[in-house]
């Protein structure tokens, strides 16, 4: 059993990310989906007394976790250089705004390795537990979901966020299963997907189908649109926005928000501009990838507000 506060994700491409957010230690910065805390203890390092972390996670867990790990620091009450909320990313310039403007906004996307390790979050294919798939405790499940959605939704959420090439077929045995037992578990569904996926190709499609659901029940891809959209209020001038994303999804989203606001004619003077800081998105190299196998499809891209 790993140590407490041992056991979490490494953070992946850390020191670019750190590189590409860090520019004043006095700054605020906005860790949006702060996981175990390994980007803000790097972050925290170069903060002076003056310097702010908001970190935010949906997971009340993870918050529990950063508690713990942040502890000393938290003990300064409002000397404080970070500050933890159970909310949403998508809530954090709401939430901060009357705190001053933002010099970095993080949002390390995906699923934790924590969350993946633990089977009752019913996140991974790999292990036996409930079919949940939520990041907080709060609304339907993915049991909910499959139980319940008419084969042509679940066909249609399989091919968008899953991008699923069999989505048809495994729409079809969902249902067609669902009416002899009520599908409960993680191994329920993937005993579904084994029975019509080509073996050649069932591990990919195990993943795009825990990973369309996850997306589903999360809402997963409205919430990154209107995060990036609203952190728009809150930063200033040569301010940062970093994002780690880990699938096509997101990276379009990412992309498509970095090049609409990084062209002069779809921008005004009330609305800012974003230089692009990463032409080409940063993966990581392969000693990181061999070290964490869970970095391999990581993409960063980076932008700063010219306002």
């Amino acid at each position: 059993m790993k140590n407490k506060l041992e056991y979490y994700h490494t953070p992946v491409l850390l020191q670019e990310t750190i590189e590409l957010l860090f520019t004043k230690p006095d700054g605020i910065y906005v860790d949006g989906t702060i996981g175990g805390g390994g980007h803000s203890e790097v972050l925290l390092a170069k903060l002076s007394s003056g310097g702010k972390i908001f970190g935010f996670d949906k997971d009340p867990e993870a918050i529990e976790y950063c508690k713990e790990k942040f502890r000393n620091e938290l003990e300064k009450g409002e000397y404080s250089r970070i500050e933890l909320f159970n909310e949403c990313f998508s809530k954090a310039c709401s939430i901060t705004r009357h705190r001053g403007e933002w010099t970095g906004f993080l949002l390390d996307l995906g699923v934790s390795s924590r969350q993946l390790d633990e089977s009752r979050r019913g996140f991974s294919y790999r292990a036996a537990g409930p079919l949940d798939l939520r990041f907080s405790p709060h609304g339907r499940t993915a049991e909910d979901l499959v139980n319940a959605a008419s084969e042509e939704d679940l066909a249609a959420l399989l091919r968008k966020f899953g991008e699923e090439p069999f989505a048809k077929k495994i729409a079809r045995r969902i249902v067609q299963q669902r009416k002899i037992a009520p599908i409960r578990t993680t191994i329920d569904l993937a005993r579904i997907v084994e029975s019509v996926v080509p073996k050649r190709t069932l591990t990919g499609s195990l993943s795009r189908v825990f990973q369309a659901l996850r997306i589903a029940i999360n809402d997963e891809l409205n919430v990154l649109h209107n995060g990036l959209h609203s952190s728009l209020q809150c930063l200033g001038n040569r301010s940062r926005i970093v994002v780690i994303s880990y699938h096509s999804l997101e990276d379009r989203i990412v992309k498509n928000f970095f090049r609409q606001f990084s062209r002069s004619e779809a921008t005004s003077s009330s609305v800012p501009k974003i230089k692009v800081l990463t032409k080409k998105p940063v993966i990581p190299g392969k000693e990181e990838i061999k070290d964490n196998p869970r970095s391999r499809s990581a993409k960063l891209r980076a932008g700063e507000i010219l306002i």
